[in-house]
Order: structure tokens, then sequence, then C-alpha cells
């Protein structure tokens, strides 16, 4: 099979409503900024995918830097491993971290994504991959004992969950235990429980927590610390027996190297958008396999249960869907299980009549 010219890529940009809003102990985020990039070869081959860069004010900018880097592969062979490459090197001076690295994803990922519609496989499958069916966890919106523990129920009624994540960082710690406690009672004793403290403790406070944690059998402390503390996030792994999650936040596989390096995570869950699209995912599932880490995914369930299904030490899948609403059909979820869509590529069918209401000019 010859090697498909690219031909176009598009770059599009929607503004649209999360219902319900996702609350952390830092902020609500009520909205879904979305970029698109569609890729499309001489031949006829299409292939789609989008990054959440979640305020607003990134919106244009990631756009902005999407059209200026898609320009410059018309006419180039879709390659997507090579122009990854390239396009690294190429920002080397610039840096290629933030909104540049989330430019990069999307045009890796919608690559990828066109050539797997070309051959007519599902990602995974192109991938060297079985597409199988994916354990996830039910990622939670709310705040608060209440709204979490009705939100938990609903999620493992509906979806069957038997695994639901939420946030916690209330000022006392007896409340965030309080939570924790609401949930168990509403989700039963089969399910795992997990929680995330979005990198708002200090190394005393998550000691000191994630002691009161493990003893409420709570399955993982996420992001206990900044991300960019590995020597803090390595000593507080070694302090505790509750298992530190972390990787949401690396950019680029040289970070999670840097974080693997120091112990700094037991568990880990590389972002497709920060990591490097689909190119950075396979260098991060090969380091997370030479480290026997078990590794989850961060949101983007669509490019998720694909590349979930390719690495060694997948674990279990992030159900947040955010894009749901602008999918013709979005991914189905059954008895906890996240199923890849018998369509090629990542499956991603947009309805256009949802982004035209949404669009924002940018």
């Amino acid at each position: 099979m010859t090697t498909p010219i690219i031909r176009e890529v598009r770059v599009r940009a929607v503004d649209a409503p999360l219902d319900p809003p996702l609350r952390n102990s830092l902020n609500v985020i009520p909205r879904a900024p979305l970029v698109i990039v569609d890729v499309r070869t001489e031949d006829g081959a299409a292939g789609t995918a989008y990054v959440f860069p979640y305020t607003a004010a990134a919106l244009g900018p990631t756009a902005a830097l999407a059209r200026s880097l898609g320009a410059g592969l018309v006419g180039r062979a879709l390659a997507p491993a090579a122009i990854w490459r390239d396009l690294h090197d190429a920002g080397r001076i610039l840096g290629t971290e933030g909104l540049v690295q989330i430019a990069l994803s999307a045009l890796d990922m919608a690559m990828w994504d066109a050539l797997a519609v070309r051959a007519g496989l599902p990602l995974c499958a192109l991938l060297g991959a079985e597409p199988r069916p994916v354990p996830i966890y039910a990622s939670l919106r709310g705040w608060g004992a209440a709204m979490l523990a009705e939100e938990a129920g609903r999620a493992v009624a509906t979806l069957g969950a038997r695994a639901v994540k939420f946030k916690l960082g209330q000022k006392r710690l007896e409340d965030d235990l309080d939570t924790v406690r609401a949930v168990r009672a509403a989700v039963g004793d089969a399910v795992e429980i997990l929680v995330d403290y979005n990198q708002a403790l200090t190394l005393p406070e998550a000691e000191r927590r994630g002691r009161a944690l493990q003893d409420l059998d709570v399955r993982w402390l996420e992001e206990p610390l900044p991300v960019q503390d590995d020597a803090g996030l390595a000593e507080l792994a070694r302090r505790l027996t509750i298992p530190v999650q972390g990787g949401e936040n690396w950019w680029g596989p040289a970070a999670m190297h840097k974080a693997l390096m120091a112990g700094a995570v037991d568990l880990c869950m590389p972002d497709a958008m920060k990591i490097g699209g689909v190119t950075g995912w396979q260098r991060a599932a090969a380091m997370a396999a030479a480290h026997r880490v078990p590794m989850s995914s961060h949101i983007f369930v669509e490019a998720s249960v694909h590349l979930m299904n390719a690495t060694p030490t997948a674990h279990l899948l992030e159900h947040l869907d955010v894009a749901a609403p602008l999918l013709a059909e979005p991914l189905v979820v059954k008895d906890g299980m996240a199923l890849v869509p018998e369509r090629p590529g990542m499956g991603i069918v947009w309805d256009e009549a949802a982004l035209a209401k949404h669009a924002a000019d940018v």
C-alpha cells in the first residue's frame, strides 16, 4: 500500500456547555471548549480528532497553532510518527509544552485516525492490538458528600461501573472522609473508590490525609502534590500504602520518564492531549511496561479506548465524556466496560448540527 499524501488540514472550534459542570476544590468548569482537527488525504481518506484546552481564553490560540502547524503538513506523506518527530525537533527552541503540545497532539491523533480509516481498521487494530472491551472507572463531576453519593450511585446503576473517582480537598480532613463514607454507602463494598486532589496539598498534609484514606480502603490517591514535585511525590509514595496516581499533567514522554525514574508514582495515567497524541502515548506505554507500572487514561474516551487496548500494562479507562453531546454516536459503555466501535479509525462521527450550534469564531 502506497503512503497517502495529506491534501487538507481543517481546524474548527466549538464551545459547548458541560452538563453537569466539572467541580473541584479549585474551580468550576461549566463549558467544553474543543478544537477539532480534520485531516484529508489526496485519495480521499479522512481522519478527525479533538483536544480540550479547558478555557475559552486558550481556544483561539490553540486553534491558531493547529492551523499554522497543519498548513505545513499539506503535501507531506501521511506518516504520523515521522511528522511527530519532525515537529518536536522544529519546536525545540520554542519548546513543545503547553498549547504547542496540545496542537501537536490534535494533529497527531487526526493523522493516525486517517491512517486507520484508510486501512479500514479500528485504530487499536492498526496499532497491532485486538479490539477488546476496556474496564472503566466513572469519573464524577460533583463536589461534596451529597452530590457525589447521588452521582456515584447513578454511575454504578447506569454504566455498571466497578470503580468511581471523585475530587477531594475540603478544608477539614473529616469532611473529605465523610464524602468517602457517603460514596461508599451509595455504591457498596464491591465498587472501588479512587480520589483526586488536583495537586492541592503539601507533603505533610498529603501524608496525613493519605493515611486516613487508606484506612477507608481508597484504592488510589491522585495528584496529591504539584506535578513538578517528583521528589516529594516519591517520598510520599514511600510513606503510604495507598498507591499514588499521576500523569495527566505530564507534558510529553520526557516528563513521564523523569517521574518514573524518580519513583514519583505507583500508577500512571497519561493524557492523550498532553503526552503527545497517539505517537506520544505509544512511547509512554512502552515506558510504563518497562517499569511495570499500571497505566490508565485521562478523558478523551474515544481515543483512549483504542490506546488502552495497545497498552501492555493497561489498567482503567477514565469515563469522563466531554464530547458526547457533539457526537452522532458517543462511546458505548456496557457492564462497566467501554466498547471499541466497529467503525474504522477511532470511530468518531460528529453531529454537524451540534457543531454548528456551538461553533466558536476563532
